[in-house]
């Protein structure tokens, strides 16, 4: 089933053409990845999705329903974002920061949350193993620790489609691993329909459903990592000259050549 239907997107910044009639299916029930050499249009592409930014020209379909006929409150209640870091500066506790998810929910700004919405916090601070830093001031914690936040944040909105943006850049390989593992177990539970960007394609490869590798604003590759990640294909995206191995489950791994 199609979570998130792309039709015809191009996108602009004054003259300059960033996104070029982009069109691909996501998956509902998937990890879907977005990969491409730097300046390649990946996060112009999230902020399209997510609505940050308006497309020239196409369509955004998600679960059926046109995006642009959306308010920003129907988005909030569909979409959320993990992104590469918070603009957080205040000294909020974990708790009313990941609180803050259920804010597209309120029925007024006056209302208030109500129980369920506690609940909520509650069982994503446990689902991500928070609980003991439900009381400490967010920007406080470690890198990982924050990130693990930012998601429970993200997953207390109960949206249908989960984006991340570098989710893992600023993260250790332990902590990497341990934040996309957690995702995809998510991901699969919740049926959610699920993009992330990253840079990272052996991470890629091990934890994504299917890729979409871009170069200069287009889709140049679309598919399973397996497709996708060939040594053909990475030597005219990334112009990397690289050799491929395959685990026993037949997972690509990229080993560049210098």
């Amino acid at each position: 089933m199609v979570g998130i239907k792309i039709k015809n997107l191009s996108f602009s910044y004054e003259d300059k053409e960033i996104l070029k009639n982009l069109e691909v299916d996501i998956k509902k029930g998937k990890m879907t990845g977005i990969l491409g050499p730097n300046g390649c249009g990946k996060s112009t592409f999230l902020k399209n999705i997510l609505g940050y930014l308006s497309p020239n020209t196409g369509k955004i379909i998600f679960n059926g329903k046109d995006s642009s006929q959306l308010s920003k409150k129907e988005k909030a209640k569909i979409i959320s974002l993990v992104p590469q870091k918070s603009s957080l500066m205040t000294n909020m506790s974990v708790k009313d920061f990941v609180l803050m998810g259920r804010l597209p929910h309120l029925k007024s700004n006056w209302s208030g949350y109500s129980f369920r919405d506690l609940n909520h916090v509650q069982d994503n601070l446990k689902l991500l193993n928070l609980e003991t830093f439900a009381e400490r001031v967010a920007i406080s914690l470690s890198g990982g620790e924050f990130q693990r936040v930012l998601l429970a944040r993200a997953l207390t909105q109960d949206p249908e489609i989960l984006l991340l943006d570098e989710p893992t850049s600023a993260l250790d390989l332990n902590h990497a691993v341990d934040l996309l593992n957690k995702v995809k177990k998510l991901v699969l539970e919740k049926s959610l329909t699920s993009v992330t960007v990253l840079h990272d394609l052996n991470l890629a490869a091990m934890f994504c459903d299917e890729l979409i590798m871009m170069k200069d604003g287009v889709v140049k590759f679309y598919g399973t990592p397996e497709k996708v990640l060939t040594e053909e294909n990475l030597k005219e995206v990334y112009n990397l000259k690289s050799k491929i191995i395959k685990d026993e489950n037949g997972i690509p791994y990229i080993i560049p050549l210098i």
